[in-house]
């Protein structure tokens, strides 16, 4: 009989997995330290995941195509670029309300050198910076000698350095408010315009 999946430990899993990465970073969080700190044993994380690399990025995917999801969807339905961009600051504001241990986890992976993001998730962001682009310069929102990297630079990098700022509490700590999704919407677009 084939064993049953405990949801319990898969959650306590990913957890542990984020926690160890954010700590120790990326290269030094190890199977056994993550396996230890989820109350399993190594052979339990292996019977799910191949190695440490696939099972960050079994979450790191997960959480990021809830992103994506997000972003296509205020893309596909705002009348305005603004709107979209608003919408999109403010769901990553609150989710690293929300889940500030997510939110460092999925920060550091964007940024460390020794994870791979594959070509498929770099593709889909030049895509929604297309859309971006393309949305702008109909509505009259971005300049026309804008380009897709011009778009990442503005609405992925500004938003992502704001977090990091905070969480790094180097300039002020504490939680994201409408404030700072109103003035990082405004700083992209006055950007782009």
């Amino acid at each position: 009989m084939a064993r049953r999946t405990d949801q319990g430990r898969i959650i306590n899993l990913e957890d542990a997995t984020m926690q160890m990465v954010v700590e120790k970073g990326y290269a030094s969080a190890s199977v056994s330290e993550i396996a230890r700190q989820a109350g399993v044993s190594a052979g339990y994380l292996y019977r799910h995941h191949l190695n440490k690399e696939e099972l960050v990025r079994s979450i790191y995917d997960k959480y990021v195509k809830v992103f994506d999801n997000h972003i296509d969807m205020l893309l596909d339905e705002s009348d305005d670029l603004r709107s979209a961009i608003y919408g999109y600051v403010s769901f990553m504001f609150r989710n690293a309300n929300e889940n500030p241990r997510l939110a460092k986890f999925l920060h550091l992976l964007v940024y460390e050198p020794k994870f791979d993001i594959p070509k498929l998730r770099m593709k889909a962001t030049r895509d929604q910076c297309v859309k971006m682009l393309i949305k702008g310069i109909k509505s009259g929102e971005v300049r026309t000698d804008m380009t897709p990297e011009d778009m990442y630079i503005i609405f992925f990098s500004i938003p992502f350095k704001l977090l990091e700022v905070r969480m790094e509490g180097s300039m002020k700590k504490g939680l994201f408010s409408e404030a700072d999704t109103l003035r990082v919407t405004d700083l992209c677009m006055r950007a782009a315009g």
